[in-house]
């Protein structure tokens, strides 16, 4: 009995070393797609590309980059649940320190729609993104960082994401998981 208390006590504590991690990834003109299980189903993570020749860096910003997760089911995107915008911020000693992002206004703009958050309320302001993403789906975003608290402050930086092409996302996330790999954790 008592040896029966400590097995079940390892396999409950082993479980999660023992799980199968399952993800595969894919590369096009769209960006990369990573698929992976997750306890609610698939989870495709798209990363976009930029456009290019469009869009601005500063002394102290480079353009923004965009990274969407989405539910995955029957070969299709749904959502997106999730919205990282990563912001790459410098200091350059020629130029002086980099403003903090607390005093960086971001603005997004969805085929004529725009919303904006502060820096500090990054996580904020992702969420509404994903929300506003989902609800009506555009064919182009435009990311904006500005020095201050509104979009009215000088532009630091700059990235437009080309979102028609959501249907060959889909496509890298099927090849995506065809091609995964599972590994014992």
């Amino acid at each position: 009995m008592r040896s029966a208390f400590f097995i079940s006590m390892w396999l409950a504590a082993a479980s999660p070393a023992l799980a199968q991690t399952c993800e595969g990834g894919a590369k096009g003109k769209a960006g990369e797609v990573f698929v992976a299980a997750a306890p609610s189903g698939e989870v495709a993570t798209w990363i976009l590309e930029r456009v290019e020749g469009e869009g601005m860096e500063s002394d102290h910003f480079a353009r923004p980059g965009l990274m969407l997760d989405f539910r995955f089911a029957r070969g299709a995107l749904s959502g997106p649940d999730k919205v990282v915008v990563s912001i790459t911020r410098f200091s350059d000693p020629d130029v002086g320190r980099a403003p903090e992002l607390s005093a960086v206004w971001i603005e997004a703009q969805l085929d004529g729609r725009s919303l904006g958050w502060l820096g500090s309320d990054q996580a904020k302001g992702e969420r509404a993104l994903a929300q506003a993403l989902s609800a009506a789906w555009p064919n182009r975003l435009v990311i904006e960082l500005h020095a201050g608290a509104s979009a009215a402050g000088r532009k630091l930086a700059a990235a437009e994401f080309d979102l028609s092409v959501r249907g060959a996302a889909e496509v890298l996330a099927r090849e995506a998981l065809a091609g995964r790999a599972c590994q014992s954790g």
